[in-house]
């Protein structure tokens, strides 16, 4: 569930590295600090949350089950048998869902096909482009209820999510023998109060920088596509994110 920006190939992975760091950093952090302390339960604080009781830390394994990345990256386990969802991000345009349309599906059915038709029809009669044309990206504000499902998501996707970890990817954590804590220089945020604090955006943006407008695209279903394939790439279609920032350039359309 990161929120990441349309990069190429080579960008791709350099995001997939710093977030495989951010995720060791969590784990080794806590494990360290667990044993340490002789194996007894440690409390852990990132920016203004405390959780007690923790006793180990796992990454996530699995995907969604559209076969996209997983909400949930690390895992919490209490003293107590207790599982808790954390969703990490760096602190530079985080994206808050996963999986693209597919994923955004299964949190609420049928809300990113209506973004994408109410996006292909400003496009046409507001925007008025033609095929061939450059799309600029599109914004649609997501309601609040929806916007709790998406942040929180759901089991077939890899949540749900309890927490959303946001922080350098270099993990900075001291153990405090005497406290018996690990502070962490990132915040932890309940998912719930997350979502409900922010505004949150489908933003629809271009794979790569070749593709253009093609109102003739479409799913098998009908849900317009908007654009054309990569010529260079061969990318079909656009690809959808939720992000609490709109683009000054960006359109922004009601759904």
């Amino acid at each position: 569930m990161r929120m990441v920006q349309l990069l190429d190939t080579e960008d791709s992975a350099m995001a997939g590295a710093s977030a495989e760091r951010q995720e060791s950093g969590l784990v080794e952090a806590i494990k360290n600090a667990f044993n340490k302390n002789k194996k007894n339960p440690i409390t852990i604080i990132a920016g203004k949350t405390k959780i007690t009781g923790i006793v180990d830390a796992n990454k996530y394994s699995g995907r969604q089950e559209t076969g996209s990345e997983p909400y949930t990256d690390v895992i919490l386990v209490t003293k107590d048998g207790k599982k808790i969802n954390l969703s990490l991000k760096g602190e530079s345009a985080p994206s808050l869902a996963g999986g693209g349309m597919r994923g955004l599906e299964l949190a609420v059915p049928g809300i990113a096909k209506k973004f994408m038709k109410a996006a292909y029809d400003h496009l046409i009669k507001k925007v008025k482009l033609n095929s061939g044309d450059k799309v600029p990206d599109v914004f649609g504000k997501i309601n609040p209820v929806a916007k709790l499902k998406i942040v929180i998501g759901t089991l077939s996707m890899g949540g749900p999510i309890h927490y959303m970890y946001i922080g350098p990817m270099n993990v900075s954590a001291p153990y405090d023998a005497k406290t018996n804590t690990v502070k962490f220089n990132g915040s932890l945020i309940e998912a719930t109060e997350y979502a409900k604090s922010h505004t949150l955006y489908f933003r629809f943006r271009a794979r790569r920088e070749d593709q253009r407008f093609d109102p003739d695209a479409k799913d098998a279903d009908g849900t317009p596509k908007i654009y054309g394939k990569s010529p260079s790439r061969g990318d079909s279609a656009g690809r959808i994110v939720v992000t609490d920032k709109v683009s000054g350039r960006g359109e922004i359309v009601n759904f």
